[in-house]
């Protein structure tokens, strides 16, 4: 069994992609070029990959939400708060993963930086308001 926040490297051969799809446990799919570096990418690692920073960013999201609720944090402050939070989300996730080797995993090595900030933006919101009610208005 594979750890719950393993990356694969998004960029392999098609024997490669091959072998390596009964360990993601996808449906096959044949890679993917790219059209300006023509490079291949298995669409099965890319997907995989963004579903665990989609992951990833929710959570620190969620959590970053419920420390801005509970210190009564007001509104710039508390949009602050969160790109704070994900600028570090980030950067521990590049530090987790080595800076060289992020492109092996990703087809831009900006999608670190980018990949579900929109779901993380409105999981913050809801737990900002949330624990912000529950501690300073009840």
């Amino acid at each position: 069994r594979r750890e719950a926040w393993t990356c694969y490297r998004a960029r392999a051969s098609t024997t490669d992609s091959s072998r390596r799809q009964a360990e993601v446990m996808m449906p096959p799919q044949e890679p993917e070029k790219e059209e300006a570096g023509g490079e291949l990418f298995a669409g099965d690692r890319v997907m995989a990959n963004a579903r665990v920073m989609s992951t990833c960013r929710i959570g620190s999201a969620i959590a970053a939400g419920c420390v801005a609720g509970i210190m009564g944090m007001e509104g710039l402050l508390g949009f602050a708060f969160f790109l704070v939070s994900c600028v570090l989300t980030s950067a521990l996730i590049c530090a987790r993963m080595g800076s060289p080797t992020m492109a092996a995993y990703f087809r831009t090595p900006g999608q670190v930086w980018t990949e579900g900030a929109t779901q993380g933006l409105l999981s913050f919101i809801l737990f900002w308001t949330l624990m912000f009610d529950l501690v300073h208005i009840y």
